[in-house]
């Protein structure tokens, strides 16, 4: 169509036949920029939610260990019931340690899902709570 227009000089109708499949490679390079963009957030975004998911069942372990005749065990128990059961897609492989006092500590550890293999994301999140005790009004 270029060739049969009368307006272009033969100069022209060269650039414009040489323009053809720029398109394309534009479409190329970007894509090579767009993907590892978009799976980078799609990365974060696993990330995020295996994060919240670890401080979830610490939060169920450090409750359940902190009630009135709770324990250690079974707030690890719980913690990691919790891990396995309700977030068991988004944080694999979950593991639950805790330390008790005045105050209970329960930390989950696991992985989030990794869309690139090369990168494992570690995931660690501690909850906290105090531990409950029956106490009685003393005389002042």
């Amino acid at each position: 169509m270029d060739r049969a227009d009368p307006r272009l000089t033969a100069r022209q109708a060269r650039r414009r036949l040489s323009d053809r499949g720029s398109s394309v490679i534009a479409a190329a390079i970007a894509f090579t920029i767009i993907l590892p963009l978009l799976s980078a957030c799609f990365q974060a975004a696993l990330w995020f939610a295996a994060r919240d998911a670890a401080l979830s069942a610490a939060r169920q372990g450090a409750d359940a260990a902190s009630a009135q005749g709770g324990t250690l065990a079974g707030g690890l128990a719980a913690a990691c019931q919790y891990a396995r059961t309700a977030a068991a897609g988004i944080l694999r492989g979950p593991s639950c340690t805790g330390s008790t006092g005045n105050t209970i500590t329960i930390t989950v550890t696991g992985s989030a899902p990794a869309i690139v293999p090369l990168f494992p994301a570690q995931v660690t999140e501690q909850a906290q709570a105090p531990q409950e005790r029956f106490t009685t009004r003393t005389s002042q």
